[in-house]
């Protein structure tokens, strides 16, 4: 197809969906090769023939999910491997970045498997909807703690709920004791 060529709607999204594609493959691609690199820092059993080095572990339970302003969210089967990959994150970006440099990759974001979170919510919203869950939460607690309190109820009665003095038996015991010690050196 020349430039000079009219294009229909359908052909520009389908070549721009091919492309979309392409660069998906490529990085994910790209991603199991510099992840399956990833090698423990300290002595542990990688190199016996009955466990699989933990790069390849790492490549096989983690996916790239999406990629906006060179920040790469990676979704992870379990937060351990969130953990590993935090752990290795230099060595990775750094991978990356030599093997797909076009794509400019700064930083990973991650998700667990199965959450929604994606790079197109803004920091701006993440945050409201957290605040706008803690302050339910708080305020289901603040109803909780007026049920046990019931700020109707007078001091007397929760005096009476907390009294701290002792029973007349256990004080008497206590004089006893304390006369038998004054007692005891007066001699």
């Amino acid at each position: 197809m020349n430039d000079n060529q009219i294009m229909s709607f359908s052909e520009i999204v389908g070549k721009y969906r091919s492309e979309e594609f392409e660069r998906a493959d490529k990085i994910s691609t790209v991603w199991k090769k510099v992840v399956s690199n990833v090698r423990s820092n300290r002595y542990e059993s990688e190199d016996s023939e009955t466990r699989m080095p933990i790069g390849e572990r790492l490549a096989n339970n983690t996916r790239v999910v999406d990629l906006k302003n060179g920040v790469l969210l990676v979704e992870a089967d379990h937060s351990g491997w969130i953990q590993y990959l935090r752990t290795y994150q230099k060595f990775i970006i750094k991978g990356l970045q030599m093997n797909v440099p076009e794509l400019k990759i700064q930083t990973l974001a991650f998700r667990m498997k199965g959450s929604n979170i994606s790079l197109n919510d803004s920091y701006e919203d993440q945050l409201k909807k957290t605040q706008k869950e803690m302050e339910v939460k708080i305020s289901n607690q603040e109803k909780e703690a007026e049920k046990f309190f019931n700020k109707n109820t007078d001091n007397s009665e929760i005096d009476k709920r907390f009294d701290t003095t002792l029973p007349p038996e256990i004080l008497a015991k206590f004089d006893s004791i304390r006369e038998s010690m004054l007692t005891n050196s007066k001699k």
